[in-house]
């Protein structure tokens, strides 16, 4: 079931929780309503839960959607686009996730339609071509506000954008941001973990709205810091693969995604990945 938490009476979090695709991964969507439409971030992973959002918004008295953007080119975020693009809305992207969800969505799409427990999920699930791309940032007008889309250099993966809400005092985080959700570090930059984090800070907003879990103040920022210095720490100290596996789950104990923790062991350094 799509639970909705209201943040202000104009920005609403959607999301059907739990870690499997057909939950899209407990992905956050999230809803701005402006004097001129309605702008969403990360439509969900397939058009039954697109719809399930438009359902939602227009129960609200939300306007029509006539923006999306996508934060990054995994379908969990990205796959919903194509339900709104053919009801009128203009897709946005950083033109290297815009890269992306044309190289992958249409393998992935073909491959989940093959897959019996995914089939009805993704029957109707089409890649999209976002309609406008941008480099380093982009304005949105919805009439009465002003939406700021950005990227802040390769982090999650190499085409992330977060989205701040000026009039919210909000911003939408993308997968920079798993709260209480193992994080997902298979294209991530290690590297340029850090430097999202310290621009994320930054923002002038006091509300973080996760890619995955609840939004919160920036003491979610600090705790995704620490998530990322411990599971290196302990990849690092561990003589096996098994043994950081268990070490991770035990210092983290109710977080959802367990199968991320294998992208931690596949790219963070460890003992006994050395040749």
């Amino acid at each position: 079931m799509l639970a909705e938490t209201t943040l202000t009476p104009r920005l609403t979090v959607f999301t059907l929780g739990g870690d499997t695709p057909l939950t899209s991964y407990g992905a956050n969507c999230v809803a701005l309503a402006g004097g001129a439409g309605t702008l969403l971030v990360d439509p969900l992973i397939a058009p039954p839960h697109a719809a399930e959002v438009a359902a939602a918004l227009a129960r609200r008295g939300f306007p029509a959607v006539t923006h999306v953007v996508v934060t990054h080119h995994h379908t969990d975020h990205a796959l919903g686009a194509s339900w709104f693009a053919a009801r009128g809305a203009t897709v946005i992207a950083h033109q290297q996730c815009a890269a992306s969800m044309a190289e992958r969505h249409g393998a992935i799409v073909t491959e989940r339609r093959a897959t019996p427990s995914l089939a009805a999920l993704f029957a109707d699930a089409q890649p999209h071509q976002p309609a406008l791309t941008f480099t380093d940032s982009l304005r949105v007008d919805l009439g009465d506000l002003t939406v700021e889309v950005r990227h802040l250099g390769p982090g999650h993966t190499d085409g992330d954008c977060v989205v701040l809400f000026p009039s919210e005092d909000a911003v939408a985080c993308g997968d920079l941001i798993f709260s209480r959700y193992h994080f997902n570090y298979e294209e991530a930059d290690l590297t340029g973990l850090s430097r999202g984090l310290d621009a994320l800070r930054a923002l002038p907003a006091t509300r973080f709205i996760p890619g995955h879990g609840q939004a919160a103040g920036p003491e979610i920022v600090d705790a995704q810091a620490r998530y990322h210095a411990a599971v290196q720490r302990t990849i690092a100290a561990a003589s096996s693969r098994a043994d950081a596996r268990v070490a991770i789950r035990g210092q983290f104990p109710g977080f959802e995604l367990l199968l991320a923790i294998e992208s931690a062991l596949d790219r963070w350094p460890s003992q006994w990945g050395k040749t």
